[in-house]
């Protein structure tokens, strides 16, 4: 408890002092100075019931938002107020047409928590996957507010299992119910939380992946490029680059369309710099040229990855060169076509999934990309198995929003 206490001290005073030279740091700083203004202007709109759905960042509220869709659907008079702690959550989703709110949440502590909860007064929390804020769950608890951690996901390297987590272990039993992606999570939590808080609910993420497939953008720009096949690389930082630039100059007759995972000046010209023939999509889509041999693009706009994959005949996911790991390796799978990302994937479960079901391969090195995408051109029964497989994942893990949400309604926190 000190501990926490320290760090809720700390953090604010050190995002601070990096805030000049920390574009997310000071992002971050600037919206917690500004979040009682904006909660203030927002809360008179309320109308209950509503229900407080917090995401740690952007991958969180991708999780997060086939639970919104659907309570949205089922309980159109419920409201959303949606809440992110990083920057890059709250900075692309501020104004998201899903929630009837979309704020930071107030850094945790005492008054803030009290004093949130008492201004939007939800019926029902839900954290999506990895957030723990004691002072929050202390004083929903203390007001009877039920709190849900949803698609939870426990690894055995967690604090709550180590011999000094206990006040974190003190945190999880605050939660009136924790929903699990896998039987090995019930397993881990199991003898630290009461059995009837917990429930396996799978991960939503599939079923978000499958409507995303269902409803994509359609590219006219794709038709500028050769008829070779298409190689989409998404996600991707500077390891990635190395790797993929080696197999870009080895392998032939492939286009290749390269999305870094941030597409700002600096990134864009670092991605450049690993393929100099390459052109940015924005100058593409200045020209009027068809090309009729293969062509590298560089991806400088944001918003068209998930939508690009459909292009793909094979994907790469970034960020497996990386100590963060790979990156969304589900959004390619859902359409079918074999998935390829780089060594770092073992605290992923979807992408150990993927892998040890055949739908996708995790590469060790330039050496082993090319080999595996030749592999795949060159046999056609390698890569149909490899596609069917992917496809087959998705589908296979499908569902978890429908129990989800069965779930809140059983235990009569959605009415």
């Amino acid at each position: 408890m000190i501990l926490y206490q320290f760090f809720l001290r700390l953090y604010p005073i050190l995002a601070y002092l990096i805030s000049p030279f920390n574009e997310k740091a000071k992002q971050w700083v600037d919206g917690q100075a500004k979040v009682w203004d904006e909660i203030n202007a927002l809360s008179p709109k309320i109308k209950q019931p509503l229900i407080w759905v917090h995401c740690a960042s952007y991958g969180e509220y991708e999780q997060g938002l086939p639970i919104i869709d659907s309570i949205k659907l089922k309980y159109p008079s419920h409201q959303i107020w949606l809440t992110f702690f990083s920057p890059s959550g709250y900075v692309y989703r501020k104004k998201d047409a899903h929630a009837d709110f979309v704020t930071y949440l107030p850094f945790d502590g005492k008054k803030n928590a009290r004093l949130f909860l008492e201004t939007i007064q939800p019926s029902l929390i839900i954290f999506i996957k990895y957030e723990f804020w004691f002072n929050y769950l202390s004083i929903a608890k203390e007001k009877n507010i039920p709190t849900v951690l949803a698609s939870a996901l426990f690894r055995q390297g967690q604090i709550f299992f180590q011999f000094y987590g206990g006040f974190y272990k003190k945190i999880l039993n605050l939660f009136t119910a924790i929903l699990v992606q896998d039987q090995a999570s019930e397993d881990l939590i199991k003898p630290i939380i009461s059995t009837s808080k917990i429930f396996i609910t799978g991960d939503t993420r599939f079923d978000r992946v499958i409507n995303t497939a269902a409803t994509v953008t359609k590219f006219e720009w794709i038709q500028k490029l050769s008829n070779y096949k298409i190689m989409i690389a998404g996600s991707t930082w500077e390891a990635d680059h190395i790797v993929l630039a080696k197999a870009a100059h080895e392998i032939e007759k492939l286009n290749w369309i390269i999305v870094p995972h941030h597409v700002n000046a600096a990134s864009i010209a670092e991605c450049k710099s690993h393929f100099p023939k390459a052109i940015t999509l924005t100058a593409l889509l200045a020209s009027k040229q068809h090309f009729t041999l293969p062509t590298i693009i560089i991806v400088d706009q944001i918003g068209l990855l998930r939508s690009l994959y459909q292009y793909a005949f094979i994907s790469y996911v970034g960020g497996g060169f990386g100590k963060d790991g790979v990156h969304n390796v589900l959004e390619p799978a859902a359409f079918g076509k074999p998935v390829i990302w780089g060594k770092n994937d073992s605290k992923y479960r979807e992408a150990v999934g993927l892998r040890n079901e055949g739908g996708g391969f995790s590469i060790q090195n330039a050496a082993a990309l090319i080999v595996q995408i030749q592999l795949l051109k060159s046999s056609e029964e390698a890569y149909t198995n490899t596609s069917k497989k992917a496809a087959q994942y998705i589908i296979d893990h499908a569902g978890a929003t429908e129990k989800t949400i069965e779930y809140l309604k059983e235990q009569h926190f959605l009415k």
